[in-house]
């Protein structure tokens, strides 16, 4: 079935997780995560043009990757379309999928892989942290900025991103938490018994983390982040997919090697040419849609890579959807060998 993706309204605040108090937050105050759901629908009107960014956080990157020569305003002339209606309530019973982006890198960096990817018939969770993401902006206009997260503190952060995972599962499964982050949806509750996850970075390495401690989690997939926390060693059984930037393997990654020989279950690793770190998020893409070669901002492409941003986004979004259908059960290996097939640039390093 051809679908399209809607983004849903982001609720009017973060929500709140009061049975546990952030580790990060210098006021000491109950832990909080701000969502953005993705969901597919069949769309009967006209799209609607949506900033890819809200103003201040545009405005902030702006400024950021300004430094690095990023022409002034490019990102706040990006928008992306979505469907205005709000999925009907058969289009909520589809998988759910959650996602968690690099450190201190906004979930927002990450839309158009999601939109991507809940348009193949997925309602995609994707989740910033508080004191974790560098600019954090609610839909109130408030805004949190990151915390100083030390090389030391990262396996916290890791462990706390899975906990709120898990917190989001928990509100998810419930009629008045889907009341809240799908209002008009009318539904009890997501189908929240089996769910995949995915991340960038950090984020990968919480996938795993939150499939370690949730077993609700079935499958999850790793974009190019090194491993913290006990299942390094404890490793998992469920099907697990790493993928990293050209020469970040096991090789190179101890931590990869050593949670790799720790998985019991399906497991592979791919290995993508002509990538560096942030080529698993929109950034690509976006130079590509600014007609800005990467090859003109030297250090930016020292994040994203050579690869043409096109195809990158292509490669990444289809990868982690064949990889969804395969990991909870909805087709066999042949759309992620299909992937791989294609594109000269992806190669299995181990499986």
């Amino acid at each position: 079935m051809s679908v399209l993706a809607v983004v849903i309204p982001s609720p009017p605040g973060p929500m709140i997780d009061n049975s546990r108090i952030d580790p990060f937050d210098p006021c000491h105050g109950p832990r909080a995560v701000m969502t953005s759901i993705f969901a597919p629908t069949n769309c009967k009107v006209d799209l609607e043009k949506i900033d890819y960014l809200p103003a201040k956080t545009a405005e902030y990157y702006s400024d950021l990757y300004g430094a690095y020569g990023l022409p002034n305003g490019s990102l706040q002339s990006i928008h992306f379309q979505a469907c205005p209606e709000p999925p009907r309530d058969r289009h909520i019973q589809f998988p759910v999928v959650i996602f968690s982006p690099a450190l201190g890198t906004t979930r927002l960096f990450y839309n158009a892989i999601a939109q991507s990817v809940a348009s193949a018939g997925y309602i995609v969770v994707s989740i910033d942290h508080p004191y974790d993401t560098e600019f954090l902006e609610f839909p109130d206009g408030s805004v949190v900025t990151a915390a100083n997260i030390s090389d030391a503190q990262v396996p916290l952060d890791v462990d706390t991103r899975a906990r709120d995972v898990k917190f989001v599962l928990d509100r998810l499964s419930t009629k008045a938490g889907v009341a809240s982050l799908l209002p008009g949806t009318g539904t009890a509750g997501l189908k929240t018994g089996r769910v995949a996850m995915y991340g960038h970075s950090v984020g990968g390495a919480a996938t795993a983390a939150a499939m370690h401690l949730d077993r609700r989690i079935v499958a999850g997939a790793n974009l190019d982040g090194s491993m913290f926390g006990p299942v390094v060693q404890q490793g998992l059984r469920s099907p697990f997919l790493l993928f990293g930037h050209e020469n970040k393997t096991q090789k190179t990654d101890p931590s990869w090697k050593e949670f790799w020989s720790n998985l019991q279950g399906w497991r592979l690793e791919l290995e993508l040419a002509q990538a560096e770190h942030y080529t698993f998020s929109d950034l690509p893409f976006l130079l590509k849609l600014l007609a800005l070669p990467v090859q003109d901002v030297p250090a930016i492409q020292t994040m994203v890579g050579t690869l043409d941003g096109s195809k990158a986004f292509e490669i990444v979004y289809r990868t982690v959807i064949a990889f969804l259908g395969f990991g909870l059960r909805q087709t066999s290996m042949s759309p992620l060998q299909e992937v791989i097939s294609n594109y000269s640039e992806v190669s299995v390093f181990a499986r």
